[in-house]
């Protein structure tokens, strides 16, 4: 009776449209018009400026600014916006889990390489006050269920961000954004020749990937990647 109770008021959805689940469709976390399409980032489209590469995740030209390897998306923003929405902020944390296998298989049939290169996933992480008030780390989740479905090792608060800084969203330049982060993460174990993967659930600008990126190579990694559930791409932000 609880558990159908829970599911009167908080139905299921789907992991990417984000509406509620047909009763026939409640024993998995897509809806059928997903289920049959789903709308990953194709291999060859760079998900930060849309145009064409050879090569899979970001181009040459959108990653030569940035202190990380490589980066990857599975969905466009405009895509998983909803879900990502109730996921974050109206208790969809379930959500979360179906977003997360999503990623993996992202990576099982697009990054091959990731997967034989990387040592660590990471999360990036949020501060504990914004932690505690969510009642979660959205990213701890995707990489829960990345690692349960590729075996890649999750190294859980591996970096730790030492100041509450204002939401990027509400700062309006490239260079304010980069100061609102400027040490605004350590890390909390030597990395040393590791190769890592880092995960976020949004790539906007990049600069919160990219300080942790730069925090990382201080504590030692060899290389590190970035993977994203979405990203938002230039047109946004631009905005």
């Amino acid at each position: 009776m609880k558990e159908k109770l829970i599911a009167l008021l908080f139905p299921p959805r789907c992991a990417v449209c984000g509406e509620v689940l047909a009763l026939d469709e409640r024993d998995g976390f897509l809806c059928k018009t997903c289920s049959s399409h789903i709308p990953y980032i194709p291999k060859k489209i760079c998900p930060h400026c849309g145009g064409e590469t050879d090569r899979a995740g970001f181009c040459e030209f959108c990653l030569k600014t940035f202190a990380f390897e490589t980066a990857c998306a599975a969905f466009p923003y405009e895509k998983v916006r909803k879900s990502i929405h109730l996921f974050k902020y109206e208790g969809g944390k379930k959500l979360g889990y179906g977003l997360g296998e999503l990623m993996a298989d992202y990576l099982l049939k697009y990054h091959e390489e990731l997967l034989v290169w990387t040592d660590l996933i990471l999360s990036v992480p949020l501060h504990p006050k914004k932690e505690k008030h969510r009642g979660f780390n959205q990213t701890h989740i995707l990489c829960e269920k990345i690692s349960e479905k590729t075996d890649l090792v999750f190294q859980k608060d591996g970096l730790r961000r030492k100041r509450n800084t204002a939401a990027q969203s509400t700062l309006n330049s490239p260079e304010e954004r980069r100061q609102n982060l400027k040490d605004a993460f350590e890390a909390t174990a030597d990395f040393a020749g590791k190769r890592i993967l880092l995960v976020d659930d949004i790539f906007t600008t990049g600069s919160t990937c990219n300080e942790c990126a730069r925090t990382l190579y201080r504590a030692g990694a060899k290389e590190v990647h970035v993977f994203c559930l979405s990203a938002a791409g230039l047109h946004m932000e631009q905005e």
